[in-house]
């Protein structure tokens, strides 16, 4: 079992800046760029509206976690996320009359083949 560590933005940095420091950090970065595109698409959504974002990430996967209040990000948005990432969750926060989007990405290990 590896061991996952957790990302929270600095101060003042904005959640580009955070997903691409985090995505920099990982051993295999590379599998992970399209999650870089999948937030830029729901921090679009959100027009503004405040939101938080964490990460967790390991070497066998990352997770991007986006809460926000107000207007729910259109669905259809959230079908195009899922179909290029290995998983997507958005539901109600039962804690709040907030959202959940959730972006599960994993990180295949390198298979190396021979060519003969």
């Amino acid at each position: 079992m590896t061991e996952e560590k957790s990302y929270y933005p600095e101060h003042d940095e904005n959640a580009m800046e955070f997903i691409h420091r985090v995505i920099i950090a990982q051993p295999d970065c590379e599998p992970l760029r399209i999650v870089e595109q999948l937030v830029e698409i729901a921090v679009g959504e959100l027009k503004d509206r405040p939101y938080d974002i964490s990460a967790k990430a390991s070497t066998q996967r990352m997770v991007v976690t986006l809460r926000h209040h107000g207007k729910p990000i259109d669905e259809r948005m959230v079908w195009v996320m899922g179909d290029h990432t290995d998983h997507v969750d958005y539901h109600p926060n039962e804690t709040d009359d907030g959202w959940v989007l959730t972006i599960y990405r994993d990180i295949p290990p390198l298979f190396v083949t021979r060519r003969y």
